[in-house]
């Protein structure tokens, strides 16, 4: 009889063992109706999935691994894996619609004529800074320079910015001009987010958004425009940040 028992107690240990990490089974749900498409994510993995005509997923999951659902239709939702959770047979999760309301809409008779509208300049032009231009004009200098002695056309200005440092600074302030706008780029469009969904001040993102200026992706991913690329991104490195 205890022998029995023995195996019964090893046996069921094994399987609560077994279990984690574990293919979870989950329904999205939009105000009580299947959603379609919606993107499921877990952020501690980074595995992904997506719904399908039935609201169901299935994703690899462990217990404190952290999910995130999204639709662009809906708002987005992050759900904690407990294990009382992770013992569910299915994972409900239901998301509220996303509204979008526009104050107010301005019409022109007209459209604003640029040079790129009338075809002297293809595309879209990027306008230098300040510190760009004076770093233009300072010029950089190079050791070819000194081989204009021979032809009597020295360029004075680079071997002499070189000479007080003053280009090198050029650069440096080049630099943080460039580590501004990617602040108040994630300051002005994503803030909001960051506070609601981990529930913290404004102090504690504008911190965070400034460990982030010097991250070696960051331009990258901002020059790509896309925004639930962008907050997938920002809710992995924030979990990094608040355990460091």
């Amino acid at each position: 009889m205890r022998l029995r028992l023995l195996l019964l107690l090893l046996f069921i240990t094994i399987q609560v063992v077994a279990q984690f990490p574990m293919s979870m089974q989950g329904q999205v749900t939009l105000e009580d109706k299947v959603l379609e498409s919606a993107h499921v994510t877990n952020l501690n993995s980074q595995g992904s999935t997506t719904t399908d005509n039935n609201g169901i997923f299935w994703l690899q999951v462990d217990v404190g691994d952290v999910l995130l659902v999204s639709h662009v239709s809906a708002k987005e939702k992050f759900v904690i894996i407990h294990k009382q959770l992770a013992n569910e047979p299915l994972l409900s999760i239901s998301l509220e619609e996303q509204r979008n309301e526009l104050d107010e809409v301005i019409i022109k008779e007209q459209p604003d004529i640029t040079v790129q509208s009338v075809g002297i300049v293809q595309g879209e032009q990027k306008i230098p800074t300040a510190n760009e231009r004076r770093l233009h004009t300072a010029g950089d200098f190079k050791p070819i320079h000194l081989l204009s002695l021979l032809g009597g056309s020295l360029q004075v200005d680079p071997i002499i910015n070189a000479i007080t440092g003053r280009t090198k600074r050029l650069k440096r302030y080049v630099e943080i001009d460039k580590q501004i706008a990617v602040y108040e780029s994630l300051y002005e469009y994503h803030a909001y987010f960051i506070k609601d969904r981990f529930e913290i001040d404004d102090t504690e993102v504008k911190r965070f958004f400034n460990e982030l200026v010097d991250h070696p992706n960051i331009t990258a991913l901002l020059k790509k425009d896309n925004e639930d690329q962008i907050r997938i991104w920002l809710c992995a490195q924030y979990l990094i940040f608040s355990n460091s």
